[in-house]
């Protein structure tokens, strides 16, 4: 059932990444002088943070609050963290470039100041909590058991990464793992 699930997302993306890729090239973006050309691609060109964007919660948009639990039973809400920037990460402990990611996103927690990490962990049944006792995770482990808050913040694929302000905009997301210093340099 998982690795259907999996499969289904990996193909979910692959569409989402072919439609976004061929709507920037559309034929009207071609007709006219050189000039007027390179003015359009320059307007519908997407800057670097914004190229992996996803549908849903988009770069730029208050971020959807939510209240999940805990590890442990107790409700975090996204505004908890009002005034601070948020890294939240979204995985799961079957998929492997996610668990092979946690003790990154740890070293990351760790050596970072100024920016608080969260984790949602997209199915709870399987084995969150014995996979982050086992890999020390000292950052909120939170369970999204009916899947709505992946779903509001348009999580097609895991690991997921995204970027809060302090004001509750979203400032960045990332597609896919990233190492400890792939992590500072998403929050820059």
């Amino acid at each position: 059932m998982k690795k259907s699930i999996g499969l289904m997302l990996m193909i979910s993306f692959v569409f989402v990444i072919y439609l976004e890729n061929t709507s920037l090239f559309s034929t009207e973006i071609w007709s006219g002088s050189e000039v007027e050309i390179a003015e359009r691609i320059a307007v519908n060109s997407v800057p670097v943070t914004q190229a992996r964007r996803l549908n849903g919660s988009e770069i730029g948009t208050l971020a959807p609050e939510f209240s999940l639990k805990t590890l442990s039973g107790k409700s975090i809400y996204l505004s908890d963290y009002k005034g601070k920037k948020v890294l939240v990460n979204f995985w799961a402990a079957w998929c492997a470039p996610c668990t092979k990611e946690l003790p990154a996103l740890e070293a990351f927690n760790k050596a970072s100041s100024g920016v608080e990490v969260i984790s949602i962990n997209i199915d709870p049944e399987d084995r969150a909590k014995e996979f982050a006792e086992k890999a020390g995770i000292s950052f909120p482990v939170l369970l999204d058991a009916d899947d709505k808050v992946n779903t509001e913040y348009g999580v097609i694929s895991i690991p997921t990464t995204v970027l809060i302000d302090e004001e509750g905009f979203i400032i960045n997301k990332h597609i896919g793992a990233l190492d400890e210093e792939g992590f500072h340099v998403f929050v820059q």
